[in-house]
């Protein structure tokens, strides 16, 4: 094997456990009721960086953009369409756990519950609580950035594909929302 070759191992070894690859999300707001999607954009970018400047420029040549409604390209009632990015910490999520809850007006939110998030690494058991109303609430971890995208996929899953992940290797790995889910 080639030492090109194991680093690319090595990389992509760190990737599926989660390793200390960096990744910056930008996430693409509905500015005029629509969403922009081509062979590079779609919902969300997931880049990986060095940093937030490197992931920045990566995302301008994929084709986002800032200041849309100052430089009149956006809605300035919807706002702008690309948000600045922001460092994807999988380890301080995962600590922390992302709560998630039954979809509301489902009659048997334990089983919706169990039937949407149960495929992932459970950090905090479900349970109800009453607030302002009553839900089922737990939180759940994500092994990698994969993951995480799929999650945020099925959830809101308004293009298609619904995310794009864009490795530092030249790889590209495209997100769609799951059938059947939610």
């Amino acid at each position: 094997m080639s030492v090109s070759e194991r680093i690319a191992t090595v990389l992509n070894n760190k990737r599926k456990e989660g390793g200390n690859m960096t990744f910056y999300e930008y996430t693409q707001n509905n500015s005029g009721g629509h969403f922009e999607v081509t062979d590079k954009l779609c919902h969300r970018l997931f880049i990986e960086a060095d940093n937030l400047d490197e992931a920045g420029s990566i995302a301008e040549s994929l084709g986002v953009y800032f200041n849309g409604v100052t430089d009149g390209f956006d809605c300035d009632c919807c706002g702008d369409r690309w948000d600045y990015g922001d460092e994807v910490d999988l380890l301080s999520i995962n600590q922390e756990g992302y709560e998630v809850s039954a979809v509301s007006g489902v009659q048997d939110r334990e089983k919706a519950w169990n039937a949407n998030y149960r495929d992932y690494e459970v950090h905090t058991e479900p349970e109800w609580i009453t607030s302002f109303y009553r839900r089922y609430v737990g939180k759940i971890k994500f092994r990698n950035i994969e993951e995480y995208a799929q999650f945020l996929a099925d959830e809101y899953g308004w293009t298609t594909p619904d995310a794009r992940i864009f490795y530092k290797d030249g790889t590209v790995t495209e997100i769609n929302k799951r059938k059947g889910v939610r």
